[in-house]
C-alpha cells in the first residue's frame, strides 16, 4: 500500500493476505511491534482492546488496500450478475448491494458487495484471499460476445475506512458534499472530493459503525491519509489493524 512506510513509523505490526503486507495492529514506539505466537493471551490483546474502543467510541482510518476491486461493464453486464447473484441487482445508480454468488448445488461461492455504477457498469468489492476465486468465478459464467468487458483495479484503487461515531464529523470537514444520512444513507455511494481529491464514499463497512470505505486512485491516498488524519486529531483519531476489524465484525454479527 502507499502507505507503508508512514504506518510502520506509526508502530504497525504487520501481516499478510493474498500478497499484501498490512497492519494487523499498531503499537506505540519503543515497544516493539513483533507478534508472539502463543495458545495463551497474545501479547497483541490489550492494544487490540484500545484500537476495538477507539472505532466503537471516537473514530478511526484503516488501511483496506487489500480489497479486491473489480469492475464489471458492458450490455451484458447486468444479466451475468444477476445470473449469479441471489439478490436483485438492478437497482437505480448509486445503490450497494451486499450479496452472495451461489454454485448449483446451493452452496455459497463467494461473498461480496456489488455497487451500480451506470447503467451498464458495477464495481465489485470482495476481500483480499478471494479475489482470485471470485473473478475465476464470474469469468466462467460470463459470454465472450463482446458484451461482457471485467477489469481488475485491485493494484490501481486504494481504499481507507474512515469509521466511528465521529466519522462523519471527520468527512464533512474536508469536503464541500453533502454526506449527510438523507443524501447518503447506508448501503449507498456517491464520488466526493476530500480537499480537492476524488473519492468514492461507500457507506458500508465490516466493523459495524458508522463509516465510508472510500476508494480512490493509490497515488492520492498519501494525501487524503493525512487530511482526514489532521482533521480528526480533535476527535483522538486512532490507526487500526486486521486484528480489531475481525473482533468488531464478530460482536457485530458479521
Amino acid at each position: 500500500s502507499p502507505l507503508f512506510k508512514l504506518l510502520k513509523e506509526k508502530g504497525a505490526s504487520y501481516g499478510s493476505k493474498a500478497g499484501w503486507e498490512r497492519p494487523n495492529f499498531f503499537v506505540s514506539k519503543g515497544k516493539g511491534t513483533e507478534e508472539v505466537l502463543t495458545f495463551k493471551k497474545p501479547n497483541w490483546f490489550d492494544v487490540v482492546g484500545d484500537e476495538h474502543k477507539a472505532v466503537r467510541e471516537r473514530v478511526a482510518l484503516i488501511d483496506q488496500t487489500s480489497f479486491s476491486k473489480f469492475r464489471i461493464s458492458g450490455p451484458g453486464a447486468l444479466e451475468v450478475l444477476q445470473y449469479l447473484a441471489v439478490s436483485d441487482l438492478d437497482k437505480p445508480i448509486g445503490k450497494i448491494i451486499y450479496t452472495q454468488f451461489l454454485n448449483n448445488r446451493g452452496g455459497i461461492e463467494a461473498d461480496l458487495t456489488i455497487s451500480r455504477t451506470g447503467e451498464e457498469e458495477f464495481y465489485i468489492v470482495t476481500g483480499s484471499a478471494f479475489g482470485v476465486h471470485d473473478r475465476s468465478w464470474i469469468e466462467k459464467h460470463s459470454p465472450r460476445d463482446g458484451s461482457f468487458m471485467f477489469e481488475d483495479l485491485t493494484a490501481q484503487n486504494g481504499v481507507l475506512n474512515l469509521c466511528g461515531p465521529h466519522a462523519r464529523d471527520v468527512l464533512q470537514n474536508v469536503t464541500e458534499d453533502d454526506i449527510s444520512n438523507e443524501t447518503l444513507p447506508f448501503s449507498s455511494f456517491a464520488d466526493i472530493n476530500v480537499a480537492g481529491h476524488p473519492v468514492r464514499a461507500m457507506r458500508i463497512g465490516y466493523v459495524g459503525e458508522l463509516g465510508w470505505e472510500m476508494h480512490m486512485d493509490q497515488e492520492n491516498m498519501l494525501a487524503v491519509y493525512k487530511v482526514l488524519a489532521e482533521a480528526g486529531s480533535k476527535y483522538d483519531i486512532t490507526d487500526v489493524g486486521y486484528r480489531a476489524i475481525d473482533s468488531l465484525r464478530m460482536e457485530k454479527g458479521y
